[in-house]
């Protein structure tokens, strides 16, 4: 058992981020301090192209680590708080049987159906991830996702990945996302959404890769449940696996007043979030106190005594503590990076071997750069505003339409947000899933891969053709 151990060790996300932290110190010693001009037009602040300039040094030492891991924390409250407090609502809910009535009931209905289910789960999040309608509310639906997994007889992996493959299929390829295309295009001073019938199609393909990935590892489970991703030598399979004899006797059983009233709150909550964030451009304050409001609301019609509801609340926290701790470790790179002043370097040089490749394969080198530059800043508009200033004059200067270099920003930012440590939801859902950063990372790395193929040979083609999306 202790050679299995050490054969199979690798380091949990905690290890990986405190060990990324270490290293991004590191290179503020190494990488020279640098900084662009900036502007600020309406609510969107450019970087002036061609105003790059290296400044004074400012390492960061063993201290500024571990402070920059308490402003990550700080940087990341919004979000750390909107897991809690899903956290919190999914647990009360979960306490009165709910969930496991009513889900099991759905999987009940779709008995020998799964596919269709997964389907469907999955162009409903598409088709949001496409619009941007789904940002972090992403988080919010992962556990929703897991408790049908179960419920169907499947594991918690299952869940994660329909809920976030599904969303990322139609994000990372978005033909209406306003936070993020809409603000590359205003910068690029394209139409905005213009391209609509090139990413449409985008969309499609990307949506089949994810939707066939997923329905590998469906069938994967049904052949051999230990090959799943929660699976760990020496645990029984109904550790892992939804119970297969509770769901069938668990669907005779009749949905009672409190149970109803409890899944009638989480539902409404849902709906005023996924209303809020599409008309009103809610960020995760706002989902917050919808889930605030969600867990009194439960806590009135399912608990008698007050004391017991606010006890449920605050256990429904405690589990919700890992993913939110992991947002928390992540965001500290940035920090670093920020704070040593060499993350404007890091764009500069990276931008700068697309000025000498050519257009064609210089398009596909953009979507490269933009991968890279992902690490560093993992906010699409953050990302945005921050590469296109500098991205549409080395367009323009090596014969790259402006489309096609919005096109390399929206791969490069999208693809990667299915892999890097920093990307908050990515993080968060695993920890709601139990899954460690090493297995998924080894599972997806193929799918990743197909689609970061495809993307750098479609952006030659494109701009081989002279796309411009008119």
């Amino acid at each position: 058992m202790k050679k299995q151990s050490k054969k199979g060790w690798f380091p949990n996300v905690y290890t990986i981020l405190f060990v990324l932290a270490i290293a991004a110190a590191v290179l503020t010693w190494v990488i020279p301090a640098g900084s662009y001009e900036r502007v600020t037009e309406g609510s969107v602040t450019k970087v002036v192209a061609g105003t790059y300039h290296t400044i004074e040094q400012s390492p960061q030492g063993p201290w500024q680590i571990f402070q920059a891991l308490v402003t990550g924390f700080k940087n990341q409250s919004s979000l750390i708080y909107m897991i809690l407090f899903v956290s919190a609502a999914v647990y009360m809910m979960t306490e009165t049987q709910a969930v496991n009535t009513t889900f099991s009931k759905l999987a009940g209905a779709v008995k020998g159906k799964e596919e269709i289910a997964i389907f469907c789960v999955m162009f409903f999040m598409s088709m949001g991830g496409a619009t941007g309608v789904f940002g972090n509310a992403t988080l919010v639906l992962i556990p929703i996702g897991i408790f049908l997994s179960q419920a169907m007889g499947f594991d918690k992996t299952l869940g994660f990945f329909m809920i976030f493959f599904g969303q990322f299929s139609g994000f990372n390829v978005g033909w209406a996302n306003a936070g993020v295309l809409g603000v590359a295009q205003s910068i690029a001073e394209v139409p905005l959404f213009s391209g609509f019938s090139a990413r449409v199609i985008f969309h499609a393909v990307n949506f089949a890769l994810s939707y066939g990935f997923v329905l590998l590892y469906l069938r994967q489970l049904r052949k051999d449940p230990t090959m799943s991703l929660n699976y760990e030598p020496g645990m029984a399979i109904s550790e892992v696996m939804g119970s297969q004899s509770g769901k069938d006797s668990m669907g005779d059983s009749s949905i009672t007043r409190v149970q109803a009233l409890t899944m009638l709150c989480m539902c409404g909550g849902l709906i005023a979030i996924i209303i809020g964030a599409l008309k009103f451009k809610w960020g995760a304050d706002k989902i917050s106190a919808t889930f605030l409001v969600v867990c009194l609301l439960i806590g009135c019609v399912s608990c008698r005594d007050m004391n017991v509801a606010f006890d449920r609340f605050i256990k429904g926290c405690s589990t919700g503590v890992s993913a939110a701790f992991i947002v928390g470790f992540a965001n500290a790179l940035t920090v670093l990076m920020n704070d040593g002043k060499i993350m404007d370097t890091i764009v500069y040089y990276l931008a700068k071997p697309v000025e000498y490749a050519g257009p064609v394969l210089g398009a596909g080198l953009m979507f490269f750069a933009n991968a890279l530059i992902n690490f560093f800043i993992s906010s699409g508009s953050g990302q945005a505003a921050a590469v296109m200033p500098i991205m549409v004059p080395i367009a323009d200067l090596a014969g790259i339409t402006r489309q096609v270099a919005v096109q390399a920003f929206q791969f490069g930012d999208g693809f990667t947000n299915c892999m890097i440590p920093t990307i908050g939801t990515l993080m968060g859902g695993l920890g709601f899933a139990g899954i460690s950063y090493g297995k998924y990372l080894k599972k997806a790395v193929p799918l990743i891969l197909i689609q970061v193929v495809l993307a750098f040979f479609t952006l030659m083609l494109l701009q081989s053709i002279g796309w411009t999306g008119l």
